[in-house]
């Protein structure tokens, strides 16, 4: 573990100035060619977006993830059998880590658009307003990072933290919000990325510490090995 914590740290600062040059390449040369070719879409194809961005409200994971809380945690004041604690015990540790994920990579999230202070696609293309004007309040002025590819890239990970195989939905996800914000004119392709990296780095930190604070949301395989190995015996 000693070995391995210092790579994980340079491989997430190699991997933030990466993420920083390519925002920094599609401020400069992409970001305003892209969102024009979204400017002539057409209304069904928007529906489809709007519903696809629904996906990366926080709203949605962080009242999910209370409801569990507090129903494991009332479930398990109860005398149950021992697989139903078990039960009870891992899905209230995995709601705590996707209550903690979105919370707090979303809370980053704000902060740094409030000091960032980038106007959304919509003020670039009515008051040709572009760039970064700092410490806004206006949501209108808050477009850097994306909070919804935020959101997705958190719900993606932690999936992918409890359930090794569900990379590819927690990537699709991901990868959809991304695209609707963009083709819904609310966010720049540089957002969506900074948005979705952000994710990635606070993510970790979140599972690194419930991995060993609630090691129950992770030990599906363990659990189920036991239990077949109690069976057998």
């Amino acid at each position: 573990m000693q070995k391995t914590e210092p790579k994980r740290g340079l491989a997430f600062i190699i991997g933030t100035v990466m993420v920083l040059l390519s925002c920094a390449l599609l401020f400069l040369q992409f970001d305003r060619r892209v969102t024009s070719g979204f400017l002539a879409l057409e209304p069904p194809l928007n529906q489809i977006f709007y519903a696809i961005t629904q996906a990366g409200d926080a709203l949605y994971p962080l009242v999910l993830a209370l409801v569990f809380i507090l129903l494991g945690s009332w479930r398990l004041r109860r005398q149950l059998p021992a697989e139903t604690t078990q039960f009870w015990l891992r899905w209230r540790a995995r709601a705590i880590f996707l209550f903690w994920a979105v919370a707090s990579s979303g809370l980053l999230t704000d902060l740094i658009k409030f000091l960032s202070g980038r106007p959304r696609p919509e003020k670039w293309l009515t008051e040709n307003l572009y760039g970064f004007y700092l410490f806004e309040t206006s949501a209108k002025m808050q477009s850097f990072p994306s909070g919804h590819s935020n959101t997705a890239a958190a719900i993606g990970l932690t999936l992918w933290y409890i359930w090794p195989k569900s990379w590819p939905l927690g990537l699709a996800l991901t990868l959809a919000v991304m695209t609707s914000r963009v083709a819904l004119l609310k966010h720049f392709p540089s957002d969506t990325l900074a948005g979705a990296w952000l994710a990635v780095v606070t993510t970790f930190y979140v599972y690194r510490y419930c991995r060993t604070r609630y090691p129950a949301a992770f030990a599906q395989k363990e659990t189920h090995a036991q239990s077949m190995s109690k069976n057998r015996s």
